[in-house]
C-alpha cells in the first residue's frame, strides 16, 4: 500500500459500486415484477372491457355471424407493429371478432388465468376471461418483449443517474479524504523540517484523537533520543579525555626511555610505533565521530581554501622539514561556501598522508584552480602512488593497502580517507583519485560547487 489516500478512495468507491449494484439488481427485479402487476391489471381491463360489449346474445337476441369481425384497432394496426391482441368466442367455441394482430385458432385455453403462449413469431402474455352472463370467452394478449422492454427503458433511466454518478463520488470522496489526511500532512511536516539536532516535542494546534498515540508516541522518541544524544555526547567527551591523558604519559614516558639508550633497541622501537598508532587512531576516531552535517551546516560561510591550505602547510612544516619535503603552491585565492575546521580536517588528513608516503627529499603540489562554476583543490604527490584498481577501496574505513602491515611502515589507521569523503560529500563536492603529474604518486582532486554565496565580491 503505497498511498493511504489512494487506498482507500479505491476501498469506498469498490464498497459504493458493490452496495449499489446489489441494491440495483434487488430494485431491478423488485421493480421488473411490479411492472410485470402493472402490465397484468392492463390486460385485465382489456379483458373486462371487450367482455362486456354485446357481440352476441343469448335466446334470439345476439347479433349472429357466420365469418368473426376482424378490427382494426389503434394498438393492432399492422400485423408486424401489433404488441396487443384480442379475440371474442361464443362459450361453443366459435369465433365472433379478433384483432387483426390475433391468430383465428385460440390464443390459450379456455381457463380463466394468465398464461404465455407463442404466435405470429412473438411470446405473448395472454389472459382469456369468462362473461357467463352474454355466454362470451375474451383472450387479450400483449407481446413479452415489449413489455420487458419498456420495463426496462423505465427502471434503467432511474438507474443510470446513479452509475453516472459515480465518477462524481469518487471525486468527491478524494477530496474529502485528503481533508481528513491534513493533520498526518502537518505532522510529516513538522518531522521533515526538523534538523537532527532538533529533538524538541511535536506541537500541533489540533490533534485528532486518532493521531494523538502517534504524535504522542513520536515525542516520547524524541525525548529519548534527546537522552540518549545528550549521553553520547557525554561519553564523547569522557572518551576524548580518558584517551588522550593516558596516551600522552606513555609518550611521555616513552620519550624518556628512549633518552636513555643511545640506540635504542627495536623493541623500543616497536612500543614508540604502536603508541603513535594508537594516538593517531585515538585522534581519527574522535574526528570522525564530529562529523555532523547539520552542526557543519550551521558553519557554512565563506572560506578561502588557499588560505586554509598555507595554514595546514605551516602546522606540517616539522614533519615536511624533518623529511626535507618540497611543498609547492599553485593558484590563487578563491573561496568555497563551507566549514572552515572541516575543510582544514579534509586538507590536514589528505596532506598527512601525501608527507606520510612521499620519500625523503620529495615533492608535493596543492593546486587551487577555477573552472566556470567549479574551484578545483589538487594534492599530488611523488611517492608509490596507489594502484588504480584500488582507488574505490580507500576510501574503506580502516582499509589500508597491505594491511596493518603496510610495507611503508607509516603509522596509519585507514580512516584519512574516509573522513575525506565524508567531508567532501557534506559539501556537495566531487573527490576523483588518480596518477599524479609527477613520474609517480597519487593526485586528489576535489570539485567543489562555487554558489551565490561564495562568489567573492
Amino acid at each position: 500500500m503505497k498511498s493511504i489516500r489512494i487506498f482507500l478512495v479505491v476501498v469506498i468507491i469498490a464498497t459504493i459500486t458493490l452496495i449499489t449494484f446489489a441494491t440495483l439488481m434487488h430494485g431491478f427485479r423488485q421493480s421488473m415484477r411490479e411492472a410485470q402487476n402493472l402490465f397484468d391489471d392492463q390486460l385485465l381491463q382489456q379483458a373486462e372491457l371487450l367482455n362486456n360489449f354485446p357481440y352476441v346474445g343469448k335466446d334470439g337476441g345476439a347479433v349472429t355471424r357466420t365469418e368473426p369481425i376482424i378490427f382494426n384497432s389503434a394498438f393492432a394496426n399492422s400485423h408486424e407493429t401489433a404488441t396487443l391482441a384480442y379475440q371474442i368466442f361464443r362459450d361453443d367455441k366459435t369465433l365472433v371478432a379478433r384483432s387483426s394482430s390475433a391468430p383465428v385458432d385460440p390464443m390459450q385455453k379456455f381457463e380463466e388465468n394468465y398464461s404465455e403462449n407463442n404466435f405470429n413469431g412473438y411470446r405473448w402474455r395472454t389472459l382469456a376471461l369468462h362473461n357467463a352472463g352474454t355466454g362470451i370467452w375474451t383472450i387479450v394478449a400483449g407481446r413479452e418483449d415489449v413489455r420487458y422492454e419498456l420495463s426496462e427503458s423505465v427502471i434503467l433511466e432511474s438507474v443510470l443517474p446513479i452509475i453516472a454518478a459515480l465518477p462524481l463520488m469518487g471525486v468527491l470522496i478524494w477530496l474529502i479524504i485528503g481533508f481528513g489526511l491534513k493533520p498526518i500532512q502537518h505532522l510529516a511536516r513538522q518531522l521533515r523540517s526538523k534538523g537532527a539536532t532538533d529533538l524538541s516535542p511535536i506541537v500541533l494546534d489540533t490533534v485528532p484523537k486518532e493521531l494523538t498515540l502517534l504524535t504522542t508516541s513520536a515525542n516520547d522518541l524524541l525525548k529519548r533520543l534527546e537522552s540518549s544524544f545528550e549521553r553520547e555526547k557525554r561519553f564523547n567527551s569522557d572518551v576524548a579525555h580518558e584517551l588522550r591523558t593516558p596516551i600522552t604519559a606513555l609518550k611521555i614516558h616513552l620519550q624518556n626511555l628512549m633518552e636513555e639508550f643511545d640506540h635504542p633497541p627495536e623493541t623500543v622501537l616497536k612500543l614508540k610505533r604502536g603508541v603513535d598508532r594508537m594516538s593517531y587512531l585515538v585522534e581519527q576516531i574522535l574526528m570522525l565521530n564530529r562529523m555532523d552535517p547539520d552542526n557543519y551546516m550551521a558553519h557554512f560561510m565563506n572560506v578561502d581554501l588557499f588560505e586554509i591550505s598555507r595554514k595546514v602547510v605551516a602546522g606540517s612544516i616539522v614533519r615536511i622539514n624533518d623529511k626535507q619535503q618540497q611543498v609547492e603552491f599553485q593558484g590563487e585565492p578563491g573561496d568555497v561556501y563551507g566549514d572552515a575546521f572541516a575543510l582544514e580536517i579534509l586538507v590536514k588528513n589528505i596532506l598527512d598522508n601525501a608527507i606520510k608516503y612521499t620519500p625523503e627529499a620529495g615533492r608535493i603540489l596543492i593546486r587551487i584552480s577555477s573552472t566556470g562554476n567549479i574551484r578545483v583543490l589538487q594534492i599530488m604527490d611523488n611517492g608509490p602512488g596507489i594502484p588504480a584498481s584500488q582507488y574505490s577501496r580507500v576510501f574503506e574505513r580502516f582499509y589500508r593497502i597491505g594491511g596493518d602491515q603496510h610495507g611503508s611502515n607509516v603509522v596509519g589507521c585507514g580512516l584519512g580517507l574516509s573522513i575525506v569523503r565524508y567531508i567532501t560529500e557534506l559539501h556537495d563536492a566531487q573527490l576523483d583519485l588518480g596518477p599524479s603529474e609527477f613520474s609517480s604518486g597519487l593526485c586528489i582532486s576535489i570539485a567543489f560547487p562555487v554558489t551565490n554565496e561564495a562568489i567573492t565580491t
